[in-house]
């Protein structure tokens, strides 16, 4: 075959195609095509990096067949009616383990789409690769050795596409955890399910033993991976108190709907440092607390906390939106990054969004915005939009947790509104932030 893998999957999605996708996914055809783009090159990434561990081909050979024989490739637009792209879903969650909710959260972002759009398409996309990777073998009759071979001699462009950031080592996924033989039938692969309990996985990719027990412990991992990670993601489990503080013996418990004053709902005066190897102020959030959810499950954070804020704004009666004075009732997020000059979370900020989406689980009929800032260096314009971007992705990212669209917005309002002065590294770091305020209780 001329073309190399990547280049198969990107043909497999024509014009055509794209703009039947756009209509049901409700999109852009310039933002499906962006992302169909983007997730090509991350399948097929992840996908080589997977062969290398052991059994890891076999299992694909045997996913890559089903696909082709199910005629993946003509039913790319309707898809979502069939179970392949739910599979390719859960490769994917599999294959990218915690750096999946910010992959998502990526693509949604990049290419400005919502982001059950964009887990539409990384499904999809996912079940083509397979598709024309079947294909491929069928037509070429190839073994599991000599498909591995074409995998593993794919063309070192993948690297160079700008893609970087997609590699699984960047992308911090972890191993594949094993899971009980038993568990193969719920997961939708029978034909796997009667065979012998396997033996412990080695990590080692020095391994060259390729057992197709190896490939039944790896193909349940990716088959289940989706539903324990979204089980993770969906959690709001307590948090350790932040390490800057002092613990004390006994930390403040607040239950939900009643009177919590303990902090103000406007931003008082920053408290803490800033820190010159991540170029970010870090925040003292002060004395630890027990917030206790609606769901039973309990948070804890500093007094001086976004969660501890925005959970006192919402469970106290007396403390109410200002539908005058909008720019009243703005919380810091003291816990949320980005990359340099990017709309890109970065992996510590996770917790602090899950926090808050489990807060705004507690009160459903709480509307928020969220606002995106930048420091006043560089061009307005440029600032702008990425404020904007910013905004979006944690907007998007508290989507992905499970709060609805309706009741989020958010709005980038670049170099405007500072909190202090530009003219120190410390005023630009506390500029650059994103906030949240309540618009409905």
């Amino acid at each position: 075959m001329g073309k190399s893998l990547l280049q198969t999957v990107k043909s497999c999605f024509t014009a055509q195609q794209i703009s039947q996708i756009s209509a049901t996914v409700r999109e852009n055809e310039a933002g499906v095509e962006q992302v169909v783009n983007q997730a090509s090159t991350l399948v097929v990434q992840h996908l080589i990096a997977r062969t290398e561990r052991p059994g890891g081909t076999e299992v694909l050979a045997t996913l890559a067949q089903e696909a082709y024989r199910a005629d993946v490739l003509h039913h790319l637009a309707d898809l979502h009616t069939t179970n392949w792209q739910r599979r390719g879903l859960d490769l994917m969650q599999g294959l990218l383990g915690d750096a999946y909710a910010l992959t998502l959260n990526r693509l949604s972002v990049s290419a400005y789409v919502e982001p059950t759009a964009a887990r539409t398409l990384l499904g999809t996309v996912a079940a083509a690769t397979l598709a024309a990777l079947g294909r491929y073998a069928a037509e070429q009759e190839l073994s599991v050795q000599q498909l591995s071979a074409y995998l593993q001699n794919q063309p070192e462009e993948l690297g160079a596409m700008g893609t970087a950031a997609w590699h699984p080592v960047s992308a911090g996924t972890p191993e594949l955890a094993p899971r009980p033989a038993a568990e193969l039938v719920r997961a939708g692969v029978g034909s796997w399910g009667t065979s012998p309990t396997p033996e412990p996985v080695d990590s080692g990719r020095a391994a060259t033993s390729l057992r197709w027990q190896w490939g039944l412990l790896l193909l349940l991992a990716v088959s289940l991976g989706y539903y324990f990670g979204h089980e993770r993601l969906s959690a709001v489990p307590g948090t350790a108190a932040y390490a800057g503080t002092t613990p004390t013996p006994s930390a403040t418990t607040y239950a939900a709907n009643e009177n919590t004053a303990s902090a103000t709902a406007t931003d008082p005066a920053a408290t803490g440092h800033y820190d010159s190897e991540s170029d970010s102020y870090i925040y003292d959030t002060g004395q630890p607390v027990i917030l206790q959810l609606t769901n039973g499950t309990t948070q804890k954070v500093g007094a001086r906390s976004t969660e501890n804020r925005l959970y006192t704004f919402l469970s106290e009666p007396s403390i109410q939106v200002d539908p005058v004075n909008r720019t009243k009732g703005w919380i810091n997020f003291d816990r949320v990054y980005f990359e340099p000059a990017k709309a890109v979370l970065t992996t510590e900020s996770h917790q602090q969004l899950v926090n808050v989406a489990g807060i705004l689980k507690s009160f459903p009929n709480a509307v928020v915005k969220i606002g995106g800032y930048t420091d006043s260096l560089g061009n307005d314009l440029q600032n702008l939009h990425l404020s904007e971007e910013r905004a979006r992705a944690a907007m998007f990212a508290l989507a992905d947790m499970g709060i609805p669209v309706a009741r989020l917005q958010a709005k980038g309002y670049g170099a405007k509104h500072s909190l202090t002065s530009n003219e120190t590294v410390e005023g630009r770091a506390l500029n650059r932030r994103i906030s949240i305020r309540v618009v409905k209780k």
